[in-house]
């Protein structure tokens, strides 16, 4: 029998491991892959992780395949940013990025190195989510779990769900025949798969249209910088009670 803290703490890993792999190549995808395969048994996903763990552990050139596919700043086919999928001009780019920055700020925490709408800031915010859950649930502290299932189904319903699926279509071409296609079909069926856990509804997809670049990434930093703090802006301690008529799952 699976617990509660148990599935928060395999989904935190499953977040983990895909933000690593969506990252320029480093030491943290190594350590990603120590939890990946067990976590993958509490889920359901034992193939996609699988598949992903094989690809990597071939070993290769890792940031030559990286490079191809998403190339060093800002690929145009396959873009790395949600506001390639959601903004058409200036103005809606800076709003989406301000409300990215609202959702890491309700936890105390900010983007590094990277535009907070990049895939693997986004994923890595949802791990952060899920291990502080995972928290909650062990010190016995039921307010703090709706807080965090809140902001999980949220940032997945107005965020990371509304454009993954479209960037993991084009990764898988983008990165055909290298770990990351893998990694792409592991973030698909991951985001479906929390979709249906959180019961989050119909999700208002992007069009797949990417545009050019608007601008340049500017300085963050990145969503666990700041470390976990305990306090919550008021918007996402409301916001799935808002949209539930005061239901938010806990279970």
């Amino acid at each position: 029998m699976v617990t509660a803290e148990e599935r928060a703490l395999a989904r935190a890993a499953l977040y983990r491991l895909l933000s690593a792999a969506f990252s320029y190549p480093g030491e943290s995808l190594a350590s990603a892959f120590e939890v990946a395969e067990v976590a993958a048994g509490v889920l359901g996903l034992d193939e996609p992780v699988g598949e992903v763990v094989a690809a990597f552990a071939e070993g290769g050139d890792f940031e030559a395949a990286y490079q191809r596919a998403f190339t060093l700043s800002y690929s145009e086919d396959c873009p790395m940013y949600e506001t390639a999928f959601s903004s058409k001009h200036l103005f809606q780019q800076t709003r989406h990025l301000a409300d990215l920055a609202g959702f890491y700020a309700a936890f105390g925490v900010a983007a590094r190195d990277n535009r907070p709408d990049h895939i693997a800031m986004e994923l890595e915010y949802c791990y952060l989510l899920c291990v502080k859950e995972a928290a909650a649930r062990v010190d016995g502290e039921g307010e703090r779990v709706v807080v965090c299932r809140s902001a999980q189904r949220a940032f997945l319903r107005d965020h990371l769900a509304r454009w993954a699926p479209l960037f993991a279509g084009r990764a898988e071409v983008a990165a055909a025949g290298t770990p990351y296609a893998a990694a792409a079909r592991l973030l698909a069926a991951f985001v479906k798969a929390e979709e249906r856990f959180l019961r989050v509804g119909e999700v208002a997809r992007y069009r797949d249209e990417p545009a050019a670049p608007l601008d340049e990434p500017g300085e963050m930093e990145c969503p666990l910088a700041g470390g976990a703090v305990e306090s919550m802006v008021d918007r996402l301690a409301t916001l799935g009670e808002e949209r539930d008529h005061g239901t938010v799952p806990v279970g």
